[in-house]
């Protein structure tokens, strides 16, 4: 007799599925035309859905019914408790638990892609020679330099952050998130390996680089912080303070950047900001934090970048390349190449939508779902 596989649904998945199309309990059971209760039955394992209430959870998630009975490794997921997150003040629980479920499809994926590729091995500083139970401005700025070092950067401008810390074996991705309250988050995988998730949202090179400085701020200061504080608002702007402190420091180092600082006049800045490759607005508060600008100078620019509209975009905004992260997309792309796997084949020992998985490796769109290779023929040779 054929076991009823209704019971063998994972009910993580249909909270994880839910999660990620932006669903609360209430909105799913309203399209699937059954109550709230029923719904919060499946996703605690204590009821499992019909088989037509579970195909239409497939059609209004648009996640693949093998999503379901995919097994869960608990020890790499991501939680709102172990995740660094910016922009904490402004951004919902649901739209931290939307991208922190994503995330965890990221995990899975790296996992399964580490099946066959051999990822850069993770080389993190050694910070043991640091109090960093005890950091300050001044600590934050020699760690800053000590990485750099270890890293064999010098002081002058880096031309690839994302680049950079996927070398270092960071894992990387940078999506669209739809929301402006999520700049970017990391977390620490069981193994040791970082992850950062970058929103795409905000098309900015120069953001991008301070949002990856800053979770590397995070991933080296802050590993030892009970997760459970990052709750507390106070603690959280502690934080959050130092990791900017971190980023600022890391990109641009007090003793080349501020030989290059000859003038603090906007346009001078827009000269820099080509050079260095950040934000005005961060390089005028560096300066400030370097003593260079007083509070009244620094009040003064920062009512100047408003007047000139700069706030949301800076000039050559629309000049800097942005950086893509490329690790994993690599990865895949060199799988197929190789024909290791077939895109078919990595889509169903996957078992999630075609779109997130190019989307989370940074494919292009489509690129999975390119059906029917092509097959070599070649001309027969006629005899004249």
């Amino acid at each position: 007799m054929t076991k009823n596989k209704e019971h063998n649904i994972v009910p993580q998945r249909i909270r994880q599925a839910r999660l990620i199309r932006g669903l609360t309990i209430q909105e799913l059971a309203n399209k699937l035309s059954v109550t709230r209760q029923a719904v919060s039955q499946y996703e605690l394992g204590q009821t499992a859905p019909s088989a037509a209430v579970l195909g239409e959870m497939v059609r209004i998630l648009n996640f693949p019914l093998s999503f379901f009975y995919k097994p869960i490794e608990s020890d790499n997921l991501f939680n709102s408790d172990n995740a660094f997150f910016r922009s904490y003040a402004t951004a919902n629980k649901k739209e931290k638990e939307q991208q922190i479920q994503r995330a965890n499809l990221l995990v899975e994926i790296y996992k399964y892609l580490s099946e066959f590729i051999e990822f850069p091995k993770v080389n993190l500083a050694n910070l043991s020679s640091f109090d960093i139970e005890n950091l300050n401005d001044d600590l934050i700025e020699k760690i800053a330099i000590y990485v750099r070092k270890s890293w064999k950067l010098g002081l002058g401008p880096i031309s690839n952050v994302t680049l950079l810390v996927e070398k270092n074996g960071f894992i990387v991705t940078r999506n669209e998130t739809n929301y402006q309250e999520i700049d970017a988050f990391s977390y620490l995988l069981p193994e040791g390996r970082p992850i950062i998730f970058l929103s795409a949202d905000k098309k900015s090179a120069a953001r991008t680089r301070l949002d990856i400085a800053h979770e590397l701020g995070h991933i080296l200061l802050h590993q030892g912080i009970e997760k459970g504080l990052i709750n507390d608002k106070k603690i959280f702007d502690k934080i959050e303070d130092e990791a900017y402190r971190f980023a600022t420091a890391f990109l641009l180092p007090e003793e080349s950047f501020l030989e290059d600082v000859i003038s603090t006049s906007l346009d001078h800045f827009i000269f820099l900001k080509e050079r260095w490759k950040v934000s005005i607005s961060m390089m005028i508060r560096r300066c400030k934090d370097l003593g260079v600008l007083s509070d009244s100078q620094y009040t003064y620019l920062m009512k100047q970048i408003s007047r000139r509209k700069w706030r949301k975009k800076e000039p050559l905004d629309d000049v800097l390349e942005p950086e893509n992260p490329v690790l994993l997309r690599r990865a895949v792309e060199k799988l197929l190449e190789e024909e290791i796997l077939t895109r078919d084949q990595l889509v169903e020992d996957l078992k999630m939508p075609i779109e997130e998985i190019e989307s989370l490796t940074n494919l292009e769109p489509g690129t999975l779902s390119r059906r029917g290779q092509v097959i070599p023929i070649n001309i027969r040779e006629f005899k004249k």
